[in-house]
């Protein structure tokens, strides 16, 4: 008995010797980078925004450790489509405040027995401002890192993907490859012309016994059809010609 051996799949094989020995040195220090941004988003106050650092932290932390040895296809496409739409989004939200940012403050002014008036005062901040205090400048110091950072990240996933000799989707191409090559079947859109099974018999052609025995068929229904539309008066008169040569 022969036992088939399947090669491994694309997303199983092992990284190049380039993104091992050269693209390694670019993922540490995007792991380095993003450690740090979640340490100084802990200082703004951002505990969501430290959170999602840290997990994206730890996933470049299990691509790369072990010499890149869980460096798939699949991490690099994952980690580069979420490293893009974050970026896309930390451009938007970096677009908004760029004309400055504006806090706002409720104070109650007058206060009675029927009413309460309350006024919102609104402040506009230039984006690095030295007045609003540290805090203030990190946070916006991380608005402009941001997208800066994840577009880096996406950037060198992209490079990393592409160093793979093979595909990631092969293994779809190769499915779809023979129904191109066979074609459509006979018959239907795109296929060869379906094969006639019956020619129509040539002029002056001898028909065949049961052709003949269907025409006579056909001649004695026409003859019986042509007996029942007589006129009665011709009926009658049949009928009396068969009574006198009876007599």
């Amino acid at each position: 008995m022969v036992i088939p051996v399947v090669g491994a799949s694309p997303q199983d094989a092992p990284p190049p010797a380039a993104v091992k020995e050269f693209h390694s040195y670019f993922w540490w220090g995007i792991f380095l980078i993003l450690v740090s941004m979640a340490v100084l988003q802990v200082v703004a106050g951002d505990g969501f925004g430290m959170f999602f650092t840290l997990i994206l932290a730890a996933i470049v932390y299990y691509m790369v450790s072990d010499h890149c040895a869980n460096m798939s296809m699949y991490c690099l496409l994952v980690f580069g489509l979420i490293s893009g739409f974050e970026s896309l989004f930390g451009v938007l939200t970096l677009f908004s405040v760029v004309g400055g940012r504006s806090s706002s403050t409720t104070l109650i002014t007058s206060k009675d027995a029927t009413s309460v008036t309350y006024e919102t005062q609104v402040k506009v901040h230039p984006l690095f401002d030295s007045t609003q205090g540290t805090k203030y400048n990190i946070q916006s110091g991380l608005l402009v890192a941001l997208p800066i950072v994840m577009l880096l990240s996406a950037l060198l996933s992209w490079w990393s993907f592409r160093a793979y000799p093979n595909s990631l989707f092969s293994d779809f191409d190769e499915e779809a490859e023979p129904i191109y090559a066979q074609g459509p079947p006979a018959g239907q859109y795109g296929g060869p012309p379906r094969a006639r099974q019956q020619q129509a018999p040539a002029t002056g052609a001898t028909l065949p016994d049961s052709s003949r025995a269907k025409g006579s068929v056909l001649v004695n229904d026409i003859r019986a059809m042509a007996m029942l539309l007589r006129t009665p008066s011709q009926r009658l008169t049949r009928v009396t010609s068969i009574r006198g040569c009876g007599s």
